[in-house]
């Protein structure tokens, strides 16, 4: 059996209008295909997600926080995907995956999230040029990225410069617990790293859209899998 992979949900509606968790079909078919098992972390509070406002969300309460901890006791790897709004509970997750040293890849959103980890009030900007970073088709070519020669993600693609799909309206300003290790043409940051972090990647674009076109998705995917195989294993010998 694969690393159990954990996918952040992300709040919406149906077409009745009736609010949702849910995780994209792109998302969990990427990580089936990479070889991991994908389950959904969903928030444990009793609020509409979609309709509260992040800064009028509740603090968790500690069983809250103890229902979350029993899910991230099952994880070998978190998958922090793309979309409108970073909760609490997000935040929450991604501070127990750390201290328990989990493999984390975060996508648009998430990278902005991983980005802005321990900055108080931060704030995100508009993107300098719409018509770069936002392509109606998610995964048709954008742009191009330069990657620090430098950094873990050089070593995964093994080169300088590559094309990359986009669909965002707004980007990281700045960030102080991680390197910034890939930047566009306009300046806007397209990857970061944790510092001191084993495997805590996050990219501006979306892999997980193009995992069966792009050589580089699929590099990307294969090898935080691959740390999630060496998390679980670790777990087996421990135990």
């Amino acid at each position: 059996m694969g690393p159990i992979i954990g996918i952040l949900t992300r709040s919406g509606v149906n077409e009745n209008g009736t609010p949702i968790e849910y995780c994209m079909e792109s998302t969990r078919r990427t990580i089936v295909k990479a070889g991991g098992v994908p389950i959904m972390l969903t928030p444990p509070q009793d609020i509409d997600y979609f309709t509260t406002k992040s800064s009028e969300a509740p603090d968790l309460t500690g069983m809250e926080q103890e229902m979350i901890l029993y899910q991230i006791e099952k994880l070998d790897g978190l998958f922090i995907p793309g979309g409108d709004k970073i909760t609490k509970y997000d935040y929450y997750v991604l501070h127990f995956c750390l201290k328990r040293n989990i493999p984390i890849l975060g996508v648009c959103l998430g990278m902005q999230m991983i980005a802005n980890y321990k900055i108080d009030n931060f704030k995100l900007l508009d993107v300098p040029n719409k018509e770069l970073h936002y392509k109606e088709d998610y995964a048709a070519p954008a742009h191009s990225v330069i990657i620090d020669k430098n950094s873990l993600l050089y070593k995964i693609l093994g080169r300088e410069e590559i094309m990359v799909n986009s669909h965002h309206l707004r980007c990281v300003d700045y960030t102080k617990e991680c390197n910034v290790v890939a930047k566009s043409s306009d300046g806007v940051i397209e990857a970061i790293e944790l510092k001191d972090y084993d495997f805590c990647l996050g990219v501006q674009w979306h892999p997980e859209i193009t995992i069966s076109d792009d050589i580089n998705s699929k590099k990307i995917f294969e090898c935080f899998i691959e740390k999630a195989k060496e998390k679980k294993e670790s777990k087996i010998i421990i135990k």
